[in-house]
């Protein structure tokens, strides 16, 4: 068999090294808010390039948190991706709303061309999903947020390590003066829409960031980035885990007080806040794994460049645009006859999954947004028709080929 995904490999390699990193936290009897946690704050912060991160229960609570944290509320408006399913969950329980978006049939990621249709008086956030490990277009959506005055929340957690080629253009909201910039404007037009013809005011624009012409890592790039540690992540624990990172210090305070309880103090609570806490275990074995995540991301890259050698099929195979550097979370390829394939490779000892099968406005428990079938064609189409094959680290060469073989086999006689 021929897993889609499997931890054995990785952690037999590991062994010694997470049972040393476990042993030491049991030994310490600190589990909450401890060392291991701020370490690994501090050292995913800089493998990110970015000031601040804070640890949280989960991924999707460093969404809701981070949502929160840029003043989104009850009521108030998210534009997000139609394909995004487990993000949207993060929208709801905050009480705001989802207001969807086609994606590009390319890159399966949010279409920035249709974003500024799905403005309005109440949104309050843009949340672009780096699906697949596959960036979004960030500089067109930054472009919007900046000339909305929207915040841009990264929904990261497909996509540990991946990067975006920053033209010297572009506007990058990271300095704390340039989010109070960014507030006062947002104040000033909350009654009234921007035309979407009208361009920032060079004064308006002054402060607001820093402009690079670099490659950026995911997370760093908007207001503010969000990650899931689940055990399948590239960077992934032993159970559940999130981290909120920013380069804003008044939005990594404001995330640090509502992780838990919003205390500023120990039992002195200032706003309503939560309990999530990335626990120290956690955080331990993220420490061990994290120094390993930029060559686990580049064996992903080789391996895709090994589907690609080996492909010989008439299925579409993953796609990265031009200013991205995919880190193939998962590999996804389409085929019109994706249920047939998937039922073969079964048969082959091949292991496939579906990410995801249904579009959130097709959803039974969305369907109070009142969206209906044909609303999002290209989220609609790509979820009938995506299939991911097996992706991991330590998938071998060999495996790779036995897939594309298979699936070779499958389209011959298809």
């Amino acid at each position: 068999m021929i897993p889609l995904f499997t931890l054995e490999r990785q952690n037999k390699i590991l062994e010694k090294e997470l049972n040393n990193a476990i042993k030491e936290v049991v030994d310490s009897g600190i589990f909450i808010l401890g060392p291991k946690v701020a370490e690994f704050e501090e050292k995913f912060a800089k493998y990110l390039g970015v000031k601040y991160a804070v640890g949280v229960a989960c991924g999707t609570d460093a969404l809701s948190l981070a949502l929160l944290a840029v003043g989104v509320g009850s009521g108030d408006e998210v534009i997000l991706p139609a394909n995004a399913y487990p993000t949207v969950f993060a929208v709801t329980a905050i009480g705001a709303v989802p207001k969807l978006v086609d994606i590009d049939p390319s890159s399966y990621n949010i279409d920035p061309a249709k974003i500024p249709q799905a403005i309005t008086k109440k949104t309050k956030a843009i949340i672009p999903v780096h699906l697949y490990g596959q960036p979004s277009d960030m500089g067109e959506i930054l472009k919007i947020g900046n000339k909305y005055g929207i915040p841009v929340v990264e929904d990261c957690a497909q996509a540990h390590g991946a990067e975006v080629g920053i033209q010297n253009d572009l506007v990058i909201p990271t300095k704390r003066s340039a989010w109070r910039n960014l507030s006062r404007m947002r104040e000033s037009n909350s009654n009234k829409l921007r035309d979407p013809s009208t361009e920032f005011i060079p004064s308006e624009a002054e402060g607001l960031g820093m402009t690079s012409g670099q490659w950026e890592k995911v997370g760093g790039i908007g207001d503010i980035g969000c990650f899931s540690f689940y055990p399948t992540k590239n960077l992934g624990c032993f159970g559940d885990g999130g981290m909120v990172v920013t380069n804003n210090e008044d939005i990594y305070k404001k995330v640090r007080l509502l992780r838990m309880y919003g205390e500023k103090t120990r039992y002195n609570s200032v706003l309503l806040g939560r309990n999530s806490r990335l626990d120290e275990l956690q955080a331990a074995i993220l420490l061990v794994k994290l120094k390993y995540l930029g060559g686990w991301n580049e064996r992903r890259r080789d391996i895709a460049r090994s589907y690609e050698l080996y492909k010989s099929t008439s299925c579409k195979w993953p796609y990265e645009a031009p200013y991205a550097k995919h880190v193939y979370h998962l590999f996804v390829i389409r085929t019109e006859k994706r249920d047939q394939l998937k039922e073969y490779l079964g048969k082959k000892g091949i292991q496939t999954a579906i990410h995801y099968p249904k579009p959130i406005h097709l959803q039974p428990s969305f369907k109070f947004l009142g969206y209906k079938k044909g609303d999002f064609p290209e989220a609609e189409k790509a979820c009938e028709e995506i299939l991911s094959l097996p992706m991991f680290p330590e998938l071998t060469d060999g495996e790779v080929k036995r897939v594309v073989e298979a699936i070779s086999q499958f389209s011959a006689i298809a």
